[in-house]
């Protein structure tokens, strides 16, 4: 059992250690080549872009099942699971990409944009190269090999965006840079996956498969109740509002969301192999998923809070003077996101237990609320469906919580002690980012943003150095995989 739990340590361990280091590799490169993407295209392009990506995220996750989840949740797999994995998911996507590919004319219709036709037929490949790679990718984080996962990750951005997107911008070529930018990456990222696995692609139905897709339809419909609690409201600014707004509000959004994505998503694809591992021991995950809360609350509510209170100086500084209209949207939704990457540990943490049906139950009626809350509060503005967005965002956040702290057998008075570093943190980060920013008399937003930026930095570095001690003992004491990693990598905070 000793042996066990240093094994767990130290390959979860091992594998944040990579999953970070792609992820702000990958970080830093988006970044830098949205902003520049976002100066170059201006609103509209991202706005017609943004229904495209809209639907194929729904084709997307139609085309995946939620059989990969299985494939790392089962404690064994045979070749033969791995075949039947990778037959459905090819078949479904050629399915969906058919299915587009006929109703594009009808979407042009709902969102009143005649051009989304050819966009969205340009985009059906997509489905079968993200279908190709995605048993590759679930076979490598089951085994924790996220280094090659990132590898192909950043191999694939540059390749599709630093080496297509930019130039293509530049050349003048608007939204059609972004389509070639997706589809580049993601055949260049199946490519490179495929390599690393070498996996059978000789196809397999059989009815031994069900178990497989029964956990599966349940991850799928989690994803899809989530997929529409993230997207209703970019579908309804798109219908209602026309492209233009969809653009400055879906930039406003992603440019929360990217770092909390560079957080969430990787920590994802670990803990739910690692959480896997420990599922019948409810005291050892309990801990695990505490002080990984705790960690994230750290990580997300300082940066996010100081964003939200100084949004002005973040979009006009990044995006430019023609971005002014997305400035009060950003606010609420940088409010948002850090509940939304909270709330991401919930869904593995469940279906690591084996339970992903108690997600599904929960989201189904926040879907519902949703879509009734986003159909109404477009129609005062899109700053008033931003609002709505973090009341979404906040139900959807607590009820996902409270359901795995009770299975679990956790309470709320475990999420306050680890998780009120993070609350400090982020008071103290939003009062010094307002305060810097109201004192300042430089005109130039990209210099007053780089002085907020680097003065808010020095004041949460100065804060966590003096009381490392009583800000992260809550979290890392009953976690060795994440103080082992921090301990390893910044051993200037962790004293053992």
């Amino acid at each position: 059992m000793h042996q066990e739990a240093e094994s767990l340590t130290h390959s979860t361990s091992r594998a944040l250690s990579w999953n970070y280091l792609g992820s702000f590799v990958r970080l830093f490169l988006s970044f830098g080549v949205n902003v520049l993407l976002t100066r170059l295209l201006g609103p509209k392009p991202f706005g017609e872009f943004a229904i495209v990506m809209l639907l194929f995220g729904f084709g997307n996750l139609l085309a995946n099942v939620g059989i990969t989840a299985a494939l790392i949740q089962r404690t064994e797999i045979s070749s033969r699971d791995i075949r039947f994995c990778f037959t459905c998911q090819m078949v479904v996507a050629i399915l969906v990409s058919l299915l587009l590919a006929l109703s594009a004319p009808a979407w042009s219709i709902f969102f009143h944009q005649p051009e989304l036709t050819t966009l969205l037929r340009a985009i059906v490949p997509l489905f079968i190269f993200q279908s190709f790679g995605t048993t590759s990718s679930a076979l490598l984080n089951r085994a924790q090999k996220t280094r090659a996962v990132q590898s192909a990750s950043v191999i694939s951005y540059l390749a599709g965006f630093l080496g297509l997107a930019v130039p293509m911008a530049f050349l003048g070529y608007g939204v059609w840079c972004l389509v070639a930018a997706y589809l580049a990456q993601s055949f260049v990222n199946a490519l490179l996956l495929y390599g690393q696995t070498r996996h059978s692609l000789k196809p397999l139905l059989h009815r031994e498969g069900s178990a497989l897709l029964r956990f599966g339809f349940n991850v799928f419909g989690s994803n899809l109740c989530n997929w529409g609690i993230s997207n209703l409201d970019n579908t309804v600014v798109g219908r209602v509002a026309g492209p233009i707004p969809l653009g400055l509000y879906s930039r406003a959004f992603s440019l929360a969301q990217l770092p909390a994505d560079a957080l969430v998503v990787n920590l994802q694809q670990v803990m739910l192999p690692a959480f896997s591992r420990v599922q019948e021991d409810s005291k050892r995950l309990a801990r695990v998923y505490l002080s990984v809360f705790g960690l994230l609350a750290f990580l997300l509510l300082p940066p996010f809070c100081a964003m939200a209170a100084a949004p002005g100086v973040v979009i006009l500084g990044l995006y430019g003077a023609k971005w002014a209209a997305a400035v009060p949207l950003f606010q609420p939704l940088a409010l948002a996101l850090p509940l939304y990457g909270l709330m991401g540990l919930s869904g593995p943490t469940l279906a690591a237990r084996g339970k992903p049906r108690i997600e599904l139950m929960i989201q189904l009626p926040i879907v519902l609320i949703a879509l009734l809350v986003f159909s109404i509060s477009i129609h005062f503005s899109v700053l008033c469906l931003s609002w709505c967005v973090l009341g979404v965002y906040t139900l959807r956040f607590a009820s996902m919580t409270h359901a795995v702290l009770h299975e679990l057998g956790a309470d709320w008075r475990d999420v306050v002690r680890v998780g009120w570093p993070g609350l400090v943190l982020a008071g103290i980060a939003a009062v010094a980012a307002f305060g810097i920013d109201s004192i300042l008399s430089v005109t130039s937003m990209t210099a007053r943003l780089a002085i907020v930026a680097a003065g808010v930095a020095i004041i949460m570095l100065i804060v966590v150095v003096t009381g490392r001690r009583l800000l992260l003992t809550p979290i890392l004491r009953d976690t060795p995989q994440i103080r082992g990693l921090l301990f390893s990598r910044f051993k200037f905070l962790v004293r053992r």
